[in-house]
């Protein structure tokens, strides 16, 4: 590759060559994986669409007239959800295993949006560094604001998943740091179980 090539792509390809021989390519470059082809896409759209369904909700609160746009939004929520389970049960294995450990079935279709997105944005089996990286904790200080840096993707899908699991246990109070860990800690404990099988398998 030339300097004459388009050069946001001849600047990568330099820090690629650069990383090789420093062999650290793991800090500027990251594997990916059929999950993340298949499912990264799916769950930005996911995400799109449901911020533009809570829009014209609370347009529709304030009076506005949204004609048939709350059920034609609603139907492709739904729609673009169960896309993402028919692929994070195909593509992610032990995924419904660790779906029932948690007390879900294939009808919790939000809890199981919520798993799916975890383990897609959140792929460490380390519960301190995705506590971390989910910004499950509270920054103390003057600078606090600066230090707490974390995966709003990853909190946002893990809350789902809380949220769920809380509903069917009767209970309705809005997930706190300690509840979001305490399930962050079971899907972590589960991911490390399903790889010590793989491995186990000679997968």
């Amino acid at each position: 590759m030339s300097k004459s090539d388009d050069g946001d792509a001849y600047l990568l390809w330099k820090v690629y060559e650069l990383s090789l021989v420093k062999n650290n390519t793991h800090r500027y470059f990251r594997l990916l994986t059929i999950v993340d082809v298949e499912l990264r896409p799916l769950l930005m759209k996911e995400e799109l669409l449901y911020k533009n369904l809570q829009r014209v909700q609370r347009s529709s609160m304030i009076g506005v007239d949204v004609g048939s746009d709350i059920r034609m939004l609603e139907k492709m929520v739904e729609d673009v959800r169960r896309e993402i389970v028919d692929r994070a049960t195909r593509l992610i294995p032990g995924f419904m295993d660790i779906a029932r450990g948690l007390g879900l079935d294939v009808d919790d279709v939000n809890g199981l949006i919520g798993l799916a997105g975890l383990l897609v944005y959140n792929k460490s089996t380390s519960y301190q560094k995705s506590v971390k990286y989910l910004g499950l904790y509270k920054a103390k200080g003057r600078d606090a604001w600066k230090i707490k840096n974390y995966s709003s993707k990853a909190q946002r899908y893990l809350t789902m998943l809380t949220n769920t699991i809380l509903l069917k246990n009767g209970e309705i109070n809005v997930p706190r740091y300690r509840g979001l860990r305490k399930i962050l800690k079971v899907v972590i404990e589960s991911r490390k179980r399903m790889r010590f099988a793989e491995r186990g398998a000679g997968v």
